[in-house]
């Protein structure tokens, strides 16, 4: 079933965006179809990257301090893209086209970069979109948003910049500009932002401008809450720039019963919070299928109780310093949570009954979790 009702292809949402008249948007802000229901196909990190090295490695700098970790991600990407990452996205294609789908989202990481060439970098990104977009129903939008490795290595970031905003803008039939953009769909807010910005002003007047939503949805590749790596810092709103803006941030997605949609940490995690303004869910999505036996969605941790358990027992110094200030912050309000190293692909569905997140590990087509975000 390539076409139904309630896909929305390319042309179709261009044609409704410039349909809106006098409905008020922000720049960068368009109105996505019609209608209370719809589904996203959901990817995590891809990393995206081929074998041999050379491909796209060439001009890699071999004077990086992190030489040897990153030829060892090299070998992990292409092996992964060898097989399994392909099984794993023909899988997510494979439910767009029996279901009806709304869009591709992809949570940052979308190649792996560290070409050190822009050139380099720029062709790594087409050859990325052209080989992930390829199995999907002809003409689905593809959104993505920046991760860290998206603009790593010499000249990555104004390619990455060139590349994702001129895609991205044809994407959605409308001008993106960086650090945080928004458009709505079906009555519903999502606004997509550069998880390492040091103010988080522009997030917040992207929510603020759209009061009267149905569900509001933040879409970073660093998480919002502290996770459980080894860097818990590294995060949208981690770092003392972020001190004064962070607070407001929290409290407003707090107000509006937000949903976050991360990836970035290489684990599949679900968080749900609860406080005095209201609570906020986020979900972190997770494709990099590095051994075949991360097809699974066996907990590392499981429950409010257990949140903290692998930070205490993989961190030391000033990293475990770090994740405690922030568990500080999240903690008290902490109802759920759930944390795996599982690898696989997952399905957002939203209707006025409520928000879930399918998670398929590996290239199932059946999946063994359902998150409720909502």
């Amino acid at each position: 079933m390539r076409h139904n009702l309630t896909m929305l292809t390319r042309k179709d949402f261009i044609r409704s965006a410039a349909a809106l008249g006098g409905v008020s948007l922000l720049p960068g802000c368009a109105q996505f179809g019609k209608g209370s229901r719809y589904d996203v196909a959901v990817l995590g990190d891809t990393h995206f990257d081929a074998e041999p090295e050379s491909v796209y490695h060439s001009h890699y700098d071999e004077s990086n301090r992190w030489a040897k970790i990153q030829h060892e991600e090299f070998r992990r990407n292409g092996e992964m893209w060898r097989g399994r990452c392909r099984e794993l996205l023909a899988a997510s294609a494979k439910l767009a086209e029996e279901r009806p789908t709304d869009f591709v989202l992809q949570l940052g990481d979308i190649i792996q970069g560290d070409c050190d060439d822009a050139p380099t970098h720029q062709k790594m990104l087409d050859d990325c979109i052209r080989m992930l977009r390829a199995p999907y129903p002809k003409g689905l939008p593809f959104l993505t948003v920046m991760g860290n490795h998206d603009v790593r290595g010499k000249g990555a970031r104004k390619a990455y910049f060139d590349f994702a905003e001129a895609f991205l803008s044809r994407e959605l039939g409308q001008p993106v500009k960086y650090p945080a953009f928004s458009f709505v769909r079906g009555g519903d807010l999502w606004v997509f932002c550069d998880f390492e910005m040091r103010d988080l002003a522009p997030v917040i007047a992207a929510i603020e401008s759209q009061p009267d939503v149905r569900y509001t949805f933040l879409v970073t590749h660093g998480p919002f809450t502290p996770s459980e790596d080894g860097f818990p810092v590294w995060r949208l709103g981690g770092g003392p720039a972020c001190d004064v803006t962070r607070p407001k941030l929290y409290e407003l997605l707090s107000r509006r019963h937000a949903i976050v949609l991360s990836g970035h940490t290489h684990r599949t995690a679900f968080f749900r919070h609860e406080n005095a303004f209201g609570g906020f869910t986020e979900f972190t999505a997770n494709a990099v299928w590095k051994a075949p036996e991360l097809a699974t969605d066996e907990p590392l941790c499981a429950g409010a109780d257990e949140y903290g358990k692998l930070a205490r027992k993989r961190l030391n110094g000033k990293r475990l310093d770090e994740f405690l200030r922030g568990e500080q912050e999240f903690r008290p309000g902490l109802r759920d949570y759930y944390c795996s190293a599982g690898a696989g692909h997952a399905r957002l569905s939203v209707s006025d009954e409520g928000v879930e997140m399918a998670y398929y590990p590996g290239a199932s087509l059946q999946p063994t979790r359902v998150f409720k975000l909502t």
